[in-house]
C-alpha cells in the first residue's frame, strides 16, 4: 500500500528547500520514495519515478498564461451634447450620439469625427434626445426630436454616418426620450413618449423606411425609461423603466415593459418588477451573450451615500437573483450606473463616484470621478470585482438631472453609458467638466470622453531556478 503522495511533490520540495538546484530536487525526491515500501522491482520504480518527477519539475518550471486588463484612454470625444451613448458596429466602427450630435471612430476609438448628422438634426438644441443602433449588416439608425419636446425623426445610414436617409416625422407633435433598436436587418424598433411623457411603441419591418404604432408603456405619466433589447429567437421587446407609481400605495421602483410586437391587440405592455429602487439617472438594462438579462440601479449605503446593486434574471424578468452590491460602492456616494454585459458571466457598470456620502445633489464641493465595475464571474454565487477609476476630477460639486436640474449641476444630462462589443471589448462613454484648479470649482469646458476597456492573454515565465 502506497504510504506517500506519488510523485514526490517537486513545488512542496521547493518550497521549503529553496537553496537546492533542480538536479538535487529531484534526487532528494527519489530518495523520499525509495524509504517507502513498493510492490516493484527497483528497475520498474525508478523508471517511472525519473518520468514522473521530471513531469511535475516541468510544470513548475514551465511558463503559463495569465489574462491582463488594458485600458486605452480617457480620449476626448468632441464637446457639442451631452448624454453620450455608445455603440459599436460589425466592422468595427464605434457611434456616439449625445443628444442631437452624432460622431464616429473608425480607428478602435483612438480618434473621433463629429459627423454632419441629418438636415433634421442640424439645430443646435441642448435640449434635444437621441438613440442609435446598429443591425446586422451595419446599417446605422439615428432617432432624435428636433427642436426640444417636438417631432420624432428616424433616420438609417448605410455609409457609416455619411449620408442619411431619414423619416422627419414618425411620431409628429410634442415628444421626448426616443429609443431605437435594429435586431436584424428588417425588423427594427422605436420608443418615444408621446405628449412628453406617454411611451409610444412602433415597428419597422421593412428597415427603418417605414412606421407602424404598435403598443404604450403600461405607466401611466412614466417618461424616465432606458434602452430597448430583445432576445435572440425572441419576438417580444423588453425596456427598462423608472415607476415612481401614480397611486399613494405604489412603491417606486424599476421595472421592465415587455412589449409584443407579433401579438394582434397587445396595445398595452406587461409590466414585470425588477425588485431595485429608482436609480438617479435614466435607468439601463443588458443582455448577455447567454440570454442573461442584467440591470443597475443605487441604493442607500450604511454610511450615508449610495451603493450600485444589481440583478440578473434568466427568464426575461418574470424572476430575478440581487447581487451583492459593488465593492468599493458600500461608502461614499455612486451615481449614474450603467450595466453593460458580454460573453456568460462578463458583466460591467460604469458610474460616477466620490467618497463623499450624502444627496448627489447637496454635496457642493465634492469631487467626482469615473469609475469601471468588471466582472468575468458574475454568474457565480460569490463573483468578484476589478473596480477601476478610469478618470478623476471629472466635476466637482452636486450632479443633478431631469428638467428640475440645470446649469453646471446637470453638465452629464441624464445618464452616460457603456456596451460590451462581439469581441467581449467594453466601450465607455461618459462627460467631464474641466476644473479650476485655483478655485476647485467646476468652471471650465464640458467634453465628451470614451475609453476601451480589453482583457488580453499574456505569456508568462515562472521565476528560474539557480544554483
Amino acid at each position: 500500500m502506497l504510504r506517500q503522495k506519488f510523485p514526490p511533490d517537486i513545488g512542496a520540495l521547493a518550497a521549503v528547500r529553496p537553496n537546492l538546484s533542480l538536479r538535487a530536487l529531484v534526487l532528494t525526491a527519489e530518495e523520499q520514495l525509495m524509504k517507502t515500501h513498493f510492490h516493484f522491482t527497483k528497475s520498474v520504480w525508478r523508471g517511472a519515478v525519473a518520468f514522473l518527477i521530471m513531469a511535475s519539475a516541468a510544470s513548475l518550471f514551465a511558463g503559463h498564461t495569465e489574462f491582463v486588463t488594458q485600458v486605452a484612454g480617457p480620449v476626448t470625444v468632441g464637446i457639442h451634447g451631452n448624454e453620450p451613448l455608445v455603440t459599436t458596429a460589425p466592422d468595427g466602427t464605434i457611434y456616439i450620439s449625445a443628444l442631437q450630435h452624432l460622431y464616429r471612430s473608425t480607428n478602435a476609438g483612438a480618434t473621433w469625427t463629429e459627423l454632419a448628422g441629418p438636415i433634421y438634426a442640424s439645430s443646435l438644441n441642448l435640449n434635444s434626445d437621441s438613440s442609435i443602433s446598429v443591425d446586422p449588416n451595419g446599417r446605422l439608425y439615428f432617432t432624435f426630436d428636433y427642436p426640444y419636446a417636438g417631432t420624432t425623426a428616424v433616420c438609417t445610414s448605410d455609409d457609416r454616418g455619411d449620408t442619411f436617409n431619414c423619416d422627419p416625422a414618425v411620431v409628429p407633435g410634442g415628444t421626448d426620450r426616443m429609443w431605437v433598436l435594429a435586431p436584424t436587418t428588417t425588423s427594427a424598433f422605436e420608443v418615444t413618449n408621446q405628449g412628453l411623457y406617454e411611451t409610444a411603441f412602433l415597428q419597422s419591418t421593412d428597415g427603418g423606411s417605414t412606421w407602424t404604432p404598435h403598443s404604450l408603456g403600461a405607466g401611466l405619466l412614466e417618461p424616465q425609461t432606458g434602452p430597448l433589447l430583445q432576445q435572440p429567437g425572441s419576438t417580444d421587446v423588453l425596456q427598462i423603466t423608472k415607476i415612481y407609481g401614480t397611486l399613494p400605495q405604489e412603491t417606486p421602483e424599476l421595472k421592465l415593459y415587455v412589449y409584443h410586437p407579433n401579438t394582434t391587440g397587445s396595445i398595452i405592455s406587461d409590466v414585470r418588477s425588477t425588485g431595485l429602487p429608482l436609480p438617479l439617472a435614466l435607468p439601463s438594462a443588458a443582455l448577455a451573450r447567454d440570454g442573461q438579462l442584467w440591470v443597475s440601479s443605487e441604493e442607500a449605503n450604511a454610511a450615508g451615500g449610495k451603493q450600485v446593486v444589481l440583478a440578473r434574471s434568466a427568464n426575461s424578468g418574470a424572476t430575478w437573483m440581487r447581487l451583492p452590491p459593488i465593492p468599493g460602492t458600500t461608502t461614499g456616494t455612486a451615481i449614474f450606473s450603467w450595466v453593460a454585459a458580454g460573453t456568460p458571466g462578463h458583466v460591467g457598470v460604469i458610474y460616477y463616484y466620490t467618497p463623499d456620502n450624502g444627496d448627489p445633489g447637496a454635496l457642493t464641493t465634492s469631487n467626482w470621478s469615473l469609475m469601471w465595475a468588471e466582472s468575468f464571474n458574475a454568474t457565480s454565487s460569490m463573483p468578484t470585482w476589478n473596480v477601476r477609476t478610469i478618470e478623476s476630477n471629472i466635476h466637482n460639486g452636486p450632479l443633478c438631472i431631469a428638467a428640475s436640474c440645470s446649469g453646471a449641476d446637470r453638465f452629464a444630462g441624464d445618464f452616460i453609458s457603456a456596451v460590451i462589443d462581439a469581441k467581449d471589448v467594453a466601450h465607455l462613454s461618459w462627460m467631464k467638466q474641466d476644473i479650476d484648479p485655483a478655485t476647485n470649482l467646476a468652471t471650465g469646458a464640458i467634453s465628451i470622453r470614451y475609453a476601451k476597456v480589453s482583457r488580453v492573454a499574456e505569456a508568462k515565465d515562472n521565476k528560474k531556478r539557480r544554483h
